[in-house]
């Protein structure tokens, strides 16, 4: 019976042969073996009592969690089922360990098996086949342990790996932050500069315009004054010509071309007093200064004043000789002698100049004011040089003299004129002109 297992044992591999039946023939058989091994069968039963009553774990059941998935639970099942293979795989090797060395491997018995002379040969080769399977389900062992411990090295490299790969781009943004750190404390520095920079041109204007304020004073001072001259030279022009109308209802005819000299005389004088006036304040203020808009009002009303003034008197003396002399040789007489020379009241910007039968309007603009200004010169159109332009403007400087006048060729267009005696063109039956500063540019 003992031959018979034994070549049952030798015709299977290990790995398709049920340990538990050799397991359970040898313990039958226990006779046949070598005399030291009687005992073998009592710890082999042990050994199987043993492990038939250790509990084996069961496969978990992964209904406990409702929100578990069908293919969560079947890959639960198969770790489960890897476990007790695994499980199962030791014990067989224990087995088969204590089969061969009458011992479990825990005990580190080095002894190995005798045989006596009465084992044959087979009996032998089936043990060192045993041995050898044993020895090669060892080396699977190790080598699945090999490629776990690989696996898990892998994952550690992986994880090794993304560790650094996220350390250095932890490390590009710190360093992206020292850049902006760095130029925000630059930025700052800059604007601290920028707010230094600005704090001292406050400074600076707030300095000039004090010094505004005060020349502002002044001049305003300065206005007053020569306002209260204008206004003093304006009202001995009227107390003279309600002294001159006086004389004439009083009957002193005899002496009025005595009082129309003198008349004439004092009225040149003070209307000079008021044109130098007049331009001491408007050379006091800057080229685009609003006050030169009241100067020239201002202007406008004494020349409009002087105007009827004179044609006032002109009318009441052309009346009064109407009767005694003859009107033509005469009266062209007196009008010469009532008007003022060019020299005295020849008068600049807008102040008009008392209007004859044969006499010229001038329209000109300024650099320093909006306003276009208005003058008579005594002379036919055709006739008016730049010297008699010069002379109704009445200009303290050097200027650039521009005509309106048309061109036969490009049409309306401004002419420049140079030379004092030249002829100034007409536009329409009058005179337009500008009157620009010379810088000193090359023309």
């Amino acid at each position: 019976m003992g031959a018979k297992q034994m070549k049952c044992l030798s015709s299977s591999s290990p790995a398709h042969t049920p340990k538990e039946e050799y397991i359970i023939a040898k313990s039958e058989d226990s006779g046949e073996l070598v005399g030291n091994h009687t005992e073998q069968p009592q710890s082999l039963e042990d050994v199987v009592k043993s492990s038939a009553t250790e509990p084996f774990p069961g496969p978990e059941h992964p209904g406990k969690e409702e929100s578990s998935t069908w293919e969560e639970q079947l890959c639960a099942q198969q770790e489960q089922l890897e476990k007790e293979m695994q499980e199962t795989r030791k014990m067989v090797t224990r087995l088969q360990a204590l089969l061969l060395h009458g011992s479990l491997p825990e005990d580190e018995q080095t002894s190995t098996l005798s045989f006596g002379d009465s084992t044959s040969s087979e009996q032998q080769l089936i043990l060192i086949r045993s041995r050898l399977d044993q020895s090669m389900e060892e080396s699977l062992d190790l080598k699945r342990e090999l490629l776990r411990y690989k696996q898990e090295s892998r994952n550690l490299q992986a994880i090794k790996d993304a560790l650094q790969q996220r350390m250095s781009v932890q490390e590009d943004s710190v360093l992206q932050l020292k850049q902006e750190l760095l130029r925000s404390s630059m930025d700052r520095e800059e604007l601290e500069g920028q707010n230094v920079e600005l704090e001292r041109k406050l400074s600076e204007r707030n300095r000039l315009l004090t010094e505004y304020k005060k020349e502002l004073g002044q001049k305003d001072r300065l206005l007053q004054q020569q306002q209260s001259k204008l206004d003093d030279a304006l009202r001995r022009i009227s107390e003279s010509y309600h002294r001159l109308s006086g004389c004439e209802n009083n009957g002193y005819s005899h002496m009025m071309d005595t009082s129309s000299a003198v008349f004439q005389h004092r009225i040149g004088d003070e209307l000079q007093l008021v044109r130098d006036a007049l331009r001491s304040l408007r050379d006091s203020f800057s080229g685009h200064d609003p006050q030169h808009h009241t100067l020239d009002t201002l202007e406008q009303g004494v020349a409009s004043l002087v105007d009827r003034l004179h044609t006032t008197e002109n009318k009441k003396r052309q009346e009064r000789k109407g009767s005694t002399r003859s009107p033509g040789r005469k009266a062209n007489h007196t009008d010469r002698e009532s008007w003022p020379s060019s020299s005295k009241i020849a008068h600049s910007h807008s102040s008009p100049v008392l209007s004859v039968a044969a006499s010229t309007k001038v329209l000109y603009y300024t650099d320093r004011s909006l306003t276009p200004f208005l003058v008579n010169i005594p002379k036919r159109l055709g006739e008016v040089t730049l010297q008699d332009f010069k002379a109704a403007v009445d200009r303290h400087g050097s200027f650039r003299y521009h005509f309106k006048s048309l061109d036969p060729e490009f049409g309306t267009v401004k002419e420049e004129v140079f030379q004092d005696d030249a002829v100034i063109p007409g536009w329409e039956g009058k005179i337009v002109a500008w009157v620009e500063e010379d810088h000193g540019e090359g023309r």
